[in-house]
């Protein structure tokens, strides 16, 4: 009996775990969706120990959410983002233990929060580092998310070409990762936002990345010296 209740519950998360996971990586994203799949009252209302698939289903819960707050009316948007800074907690508790599987998604949540309440300065090296860093610790699909969320960052600068350097990034990730059906919806994404003359957007993300983190090192030395 008790195999039985375990596995109706695993399968409960899992189902949510996937739904959440789908709908973030689509842009399939909705308020009703996002009321249906509360992956941390689940965890608490049921009192689950935490296993690596229940943590990625808090990250996804709080980049949804996140996600979904820049278009939502004031109301809708401060729960939003507050549902997704109690998931930002959890995941620097997690990243206080495994600092290896859990710090870029760390950077990442805190660039989705400082650009969803606006603040695209202070987005922006978190974005980054948040790149650099499952770079260095090969979390391939994470640094597909997050590529492409920089790129979209970028994109309302008016970098275009830094943006489009990104979003193509994040194809060769999402590929990599085997995600070939997200990564199509990246590549409609890009080609709705800059059509097909897209030769004079041409750069290596190596330049892309090193000229930002430049540029975030040359303004941190200007605030230090004023």
């Amino acid at each position: 009996m008790f195999a039985k209740k375990d596995l109706n519950v695993n399968l409960r998360v899992g189902s949510i775990n996937h739904k959440l996971a789908r709908a973030f990586l689509f842009r399939q994203l909705s308020n009703n969706l996002l009321d249906e799949l509360k992956i941390s009252e689940t965890i608490i209302e049921m009192k689950l120990v935490l296993r690596p698939l229940l943590c990625m289903g808090i990250f996804f819960e709080g980049l949804s959410c996140f996600l979904y707050s820049r278009g939502s009316d004031d109301i809708e948007k401060t729960k939003l983002i507050e549902r997704g800074r109690s998931t930002l907690a959890k995941v620097r508790s997690l990243a206080e233990h495994s600092s290896w599987n859990w710090q870029n998604k760390v950077l990442l949540l805190e660039a989705m929060e400082m650009h969803a309440m606006g603040n695209l300065d202070e987005a922006g090296p978190r974005y980054i580092s948040s790149i650099q860093s499952a770079q260095e610790h090969k979390f391939i699909q994470d640094e597909a998310i997050a590529s492409e969320m920089a790129g979209e960052h970028l994109f309302e600068l008016g970098r275009h070409s830094e943006a489009y350097t990104l979003y193509k990034h994040s194809i060769k990730c999402f590929n990599e990762w085997g995600a070939n059906a997200v990564s199509s919806r990246v590549e409609a994404d890009i080609q709705a936002k800059f059509g097909d003359d897209v030769s004079h957007l041409e750069a290596t993300i190596d330049d892309i990345l090193g000229d930002i983190s430049l540029s975030i090192e040359s303004n941190q030395k200007r605030s230090y010296e004023g």
